[in-house]
């Protein structure tokens, strides 16, 4: 096709609150029901390795001693990307994020993730617990989410990595 029958198109430029609602469906999701929704999801995901850390903790001379299985920091990584993953490509939300009427789509026009996009919005808040920070992988976690409340468009470290922004379905 000869360069003068390219049908021109003009570059998307970037979305901003602006183009959201102030309120209601497909809202900019506040940080509020955004925090509530993550610490559900982070008590489905945590608690069976808080069971294990409570388990394998003992008190020897008044002092705790942490005896945790080396495995424990990659099954969460995998168990948490996975469980972040499913949710967000298959419905475009997690348990706590149903729970409080939020949905993750795509920034680019607002559609489910793609399986690619889902994955590595999954796996960048959890990649940290798979590193051998110990017990200081926990407060890394909950920095990664809290940068949502970042910018004008409350899009965190996790929703960057995946093109992807959380709305609200209320």
């Amino acid at each position: 096709m000869p360069p003068s029958e390219v049908p021109e198109t003009t570059p998307r430029r970037p979305s901003t609150a602006a183009d959201f609602p102030r309120s209601g469906p497909f809202s900019l999701a506040a940080p509020g029901p955004r925090f509530a929704a993550r610490a559900v999801d982070l008590l489905v995901v945590g608690f069976p390795a808080l069971l294990i850390i409570v388990v394998t903790t003992a008190v020897r001379n008044a002092q705790l001693e942490f005896d945790l299985p080396l495995w424990l920091g990659p099954s969460v990584f995998v168990l948490g990307s996975l469980y972040e993953f499913l949710g967000v490509v298959t419905t475009g939300r997690t348990p706590g994020k149903w729970l409080f009427g939020l949905r993750v789509v795509r920034m680019l026009d607002g559609r489910r993730p793609t399986a690619v996009q889902a994955l590595l919005r999954g796996m960048v808040p959890w990649m940290f617990v798979a590193l051998p920070l110990g017990m200081l992988s926990v407060p890394v976690v909950l920095l990664v989410y809290g940068t949502a409340i970042a910018g004008e468009l409350h899009r965190g470290v996790a929703d960057q990595a995946g093109g992807t922004v959380v709305i609200s379905t209320r």
